[in-house]
């Protein structure tokens, strides 16, 4: 009976990963080994973090324009699309990251030389640089057609509420196994925010934004979600495949 193949990006026992880490960084041609390490690995987790739910994000935020007029939006107004709609786009995009290795993947082309840790860390923040990004183009035309709103704090705000319900919609979805339980945990945060207005949420509160041009309670927000990845990223490795 061969060895079961481990995630692809995951590495195998510890004493070898160090072994090998330690023979890779020693000598002239260290930095070199890594980069023919590092530069695939980041392109195939990439392609491995592309997904469908990223498209259908994409097409809710090409479809906003289309239903409202920017010269007749105020900074509340803006407030409550960012916060209320916009934000919903991290439910969508993120649970699934906290499965993405189950189902059999089976390839082991780097699971012995990376650790999980840092694989999940560059799919999370890739996952938040797409947010940002697509945040961004959205309320840059917005604010280009006559919305009257300060920009970056509206980005900001609507990214870091976004990530942080989809980063505890992944947490629930590691922790139970189902993805469907990402999905519910993230949106009863967000519906018990929206009926009760923070009083059970206090400082983590998502819909900020609505109160205020900028809630410093954003940063431990911010913060939350930090720590929500990191512990996603220690959880990760206990998830083998069967």
């Amino acid at each position: 009976m061969g060895e079961k193949p481990q995630p692809a990006g995951f590495s195998g026992d510890a004493e070898q990963e160090e072994g090998e880490g330690s023979a890779g960084g020693a000598g002239p041609g260290g930095a070199e080994m890594s980069r023919q390490i590092i530069l695939p690995l980041a392109g195939y987790n990439l392609k491995l973090t592309l997904h469908y739910s990223w498209l259908l994000s994409a097409a809710l935020l090409v479809a906003v324009p289309f239903f409202m007029e920017p010269s007749l939006m105020d900074r509340r107004q803006t407030a409550k699309l960012g916060e209320l709609l916009i934000s919903l786009i991290g439910l969508i995009v993120y649970p699934y990251l906290g499965l993405l290795e189950d189902g059999g993947i089976g390839e082991v082309l780097y699971a012995k030389r990376i650790r999980p840790h840092p694989v999940f860390l560059f799919r999370w923040l890739l996952t938040v640089l797409f947010i940002f990004l697509a945040v961004t183009a959205l309320f840059t035309w917005v604010h280009g057609g006559g919305a009257e709103f300060e920009l970056w704090p509206m980005i900001g705000g609507t990214v870091i509420t976004a990530v942080a319900i989809g980063t505890a919609g992944t947490t629930a979805a590691l922790l139970t196994g189902n993805i469907s339980a990402g999905y519910i945990a993230g949106f009863a945060w967000y519906l018990l925010d929206f009926t009760t207005k923070g009083k059970l949420t206090g400082h983590f509160y998502l819909f900020g934004l609505l109160r205020s041009e900028w809630d410093h309670d954003k940063w431990l927000l911010a913060g939350l979600s930090l720590a929500l990845a990191l512990f996603c990223a220690c959880w990760l490795p206990r998830r083998r495949l069967d």
